[in-house]
Formats: C-alpha cells, structure tokens, sequence
C-alpha cells in the first residue's frame, strides 16, 4: 500500500511530528474541534495524536486511521482525512478542514483521492460518510463525489441543547468507476 496518495494540488499522507503547529491552528475553529473530538487542541494533545497515529499499520481494519490534507505548492498541512477500514470490503471516510482553507475544493479533491485509492488499491467494494444534518457543506462534498443519501437518523446527536439528525451517504466502486 503506497502512501502518499496525490492529486492535483494535495498530498494526503502520514501525520509527522513537523505537523503539529499547523494541526493545532486548524483545530482553532469550533467546528473541527467537534468534529476530531479525539485531539486535544494543545501542542501537547496534538503530538499525543500524531504518536498514536503513527503507531498504526496504514489502513489497518477497523482503526481510524488519518491521513494529512498538504497542500502540495507550500506543504501546509490544512486539515485531515480519516479512512476506516472494515470487514466484507467495506470502508468509511470523513474529513475535517480548516476553516480559512474551506471553499476551494480541498475537501472535494482529497475526498475523491481517499475514494479512488480505497477503491483501487485497498480493493474495497463500497465506502460510507456520515455528517449531521446541519453541514451542508459535507453533505454536498459527498454529493458531489456521486455518493448516494442511503440513510438519516433522526437527532441521532446532540448539540448544545438541540437534537440533530446524521446523514448516511455511500458509494459502490462500480458507481465510482463508472464516474470516471
């Protein structure tokens, strides 16, 4: 399994210990904090994170494994890219991007790069993404890509004292390859 994966203007790879100022910057905004709850926005919990990270095979099943968004023409790391791994060639992806890097197709392309190589390499069959109902943005980022709507559980999270429903989307690789 050959890592880094490229595309067009990104390189998703292993988190380095180099890393960890841009991790903490992108944390700074509420929405990713909630959504990595995993890492402590510190230097501290951010080394912690890039230890744990590198302490797992790639794409090994069932681990959250998390991949670096670097921006190829300056090497800044601007957010991550999370590949699980499952039985029966199953696969799941989620994203998080820092709020000033937002807008601009990063989220798309790295996305669509973790997809083609899950498909390609890893050999997987279908690969799932969930966000609450309340993040167009994701959800149209897994739109976009051609997933499907395929599920949404109602206030199935709770945020500040209100309920929100999650939303399921999915992709077969034949309906990857035929998008290709």
């Amino acid at each position: 399994m050959t890592l880094p994966i490229r595309t067009e203007r990104l390189l998703l790879r292993r988190f380095a210990e180099g890393d960890v100022p841009d991790i903490v910057a992108f944390l700074d905004h509420p929405s990713v904090a909630r959504a990595t709850p995993e890492i402590e926005g510190t230097e501290a919990g951010a080394l912690k994170y890039v230890q744990m990270q590198n302490g797992y095979a790639p794409f090994e099943q069932d681990k959250c494994f998390d991949l670096a968004i670097e921006r190829a023409a300056d090497g800044k790391v601007m957010g991550l890219l999370t590949m699980i791994r499952r039985k029966h060639q199953q696969g799941e992806i989620g994203y998080a991007l820092g709020i000033e890097f937002r807008g601009q197709g990063y989220a798309t392309e790295a996305a669509g790069g973790a997809i083609d190589y899950a498909f390609s390499t890893l050999e997987l069959h279908r690969i799932q993404a969930e966000t609450s109902s309340d993040n167009p943005s994701s959800y149209e980022v897994m739109e976009r890509l051609g997933m499907r709507r395929e599920g949404q559980m109602r206030e199935a999270e709770s945020r500040e004292d209100a309920w929100v429903d999650k939303l399921v989307y999915g992709i077969l690789d034949r309906e990857w390859r035929g998008r290709r």
